[in-house]
């Protein structure tokens, strides 16, 4: 902990792994098709300006969900170009130009808000329900493109509600209206819509680009994932204290483990404040020097204990709290029943980030 000593936990990304998940993904692309790295939520809680820096190479742009997260990259020296996802407000357009950045049409107000000289993609809706311009409306808005020449078309997008759940019926209707939006196009503009498990698992969406997000930090989201994928993130900690404990003693608020034996336990100074999720109470194991250990007793708010028996640890003793291959996030979203993106973009940001 000596590069931390005043805090209890950090969290290590690693470089060589997300330049591994990248080429991994880049090896699935046919020639030519471009590739746009998602760094939107501090790169899914990995560091932003970090994971740019660390994958800038490999892609040939990023995207961001708001305007402060695209500024905060510029201001960092990233110099691709970035594309933000959220919805333009009066408030930001000035924004878009000033910092070189791509706005993303939703609706048709948008082409009169953005300023002149801001470059755009437009969003088709075809089917996630969210933002983006209905089918029906397509030729209208091919027009309105074609006559708005203060600022710049760079592509039309989609985004797949289902792509994670196979070749469904849902995942099918959206490749339909794909197919005609890219017939109204016509290849005028650059066409993406591939998210991760559109990149993995359908390479007939793959298009003019794809967008990389939770695969490239090392989480596969398809109904039957790859080995080739590796967390980057890992989350660790220390003993803060190394106790003994009587059988049948209780841990933790509302008494709910007791000691099957006489024995110690570790108290961890990690808890649901700093995002290990009072869900997960008793569910992971951490690791000591190699070894697992279960957590037992209800997560608190700065704590953890960990039971460990027979064996005894000094206080300052590393403690692995996430990221191993038993305790990984994609296995924390299985445990509680949520998905390794809330898992990683829950941690606190006061929890400190360094790339190794």
């Amino acid at each position: 902990m000596a590069d931390y000593p005043f805090y209890h936990s950090h969290i290590e990304i690693s470089g060589e792994v997300l330049q591994g998940n990248a080429r991994y993904l880049h090896r699935n692309l046919k020639s030519g098709t471009q590739s746009m790295a998602v760094i939107k939520a501090d790169a899914y809680g990995h560091g932003a300006v970090d994971v740019a820096r660390a994958v800038g190479d490999l892609y040939d742009r990023f995207a961001v969900a708001n305007v402060t997260e695209a500024v905060a990259l510029r201001k960092a020296g990233v110099t691709k170009p970035i594309l933000v996802f959220g919805v333009p407000v009066p408030q930001t357009v000035r924004a878009y130009p000033e910092y070189d950045l791509e706005a993303v049409v939703s609706e048709d107000g948008h082409f009169d808000l953005l300023e002149q000289g801001t470059a755009y993609h437009v969003e088709i809706d075809t089917g996630m329900g969210r933002l983006g311009i209905l089918p029906d409306d397509l030729d209208r808005v091919r027009r309105r493109i074609e006559s708005v020449g203060r600022i710049a078309c760079k592509g039309v997008m989609t985004h797949f509600a289902s792509a994670d759940e196979g070749d469904c019926a849902k995942m099918q209707e959206q490749k339909r209206l794909l197919a005609q939006v890219r017939e109204v196009f016509g290849g005028r503009y650059p066409l993406h819509a591939a998210n991760s498990a559109g990149s993995l698992d359908h390479p007939d969406t793959h298009l003019d680009m794809v967008r990389h997000g939770i695969a490239l930090y090392g989480y596969d989201p398809t109904p039957e994932p790859s080995d080739q994928l590796r967390p980057a993130m890992k989350w660790r900690s220390w003993v803060a204290q190394c106790k003994y404990i009587h059988k049948g003693d209780s841990l933790s608020y509302g008494a709910t483990w007791q000691a099957p034996e006489d024995g110690y336990y570790a108290v961890v100074p990690t808890g649901y404040a700093d995002g290990y999720r009072r869900g997960l109470s008793g569910r992971m194991p951490v690791r000591i020097e190699q070894r697992w250990y279960p957590q037992v007793g209800r997560v608190t708010m700065d704590y953890i204990m960990v039971w460990l028996g027979g064996d005894r640890y000094d206080a300052g003793t590393a403690v692995l709290v996430m990221g191993g291959e038993r305790n990984h996030a994609g296995l924390w979203a299985q445990a509680i029943g949520t998905i390794p993106y809330e898992i990683c973009c829950g941690i606190h940001t006061k929890v400190p980030r360094r790339m190794v």
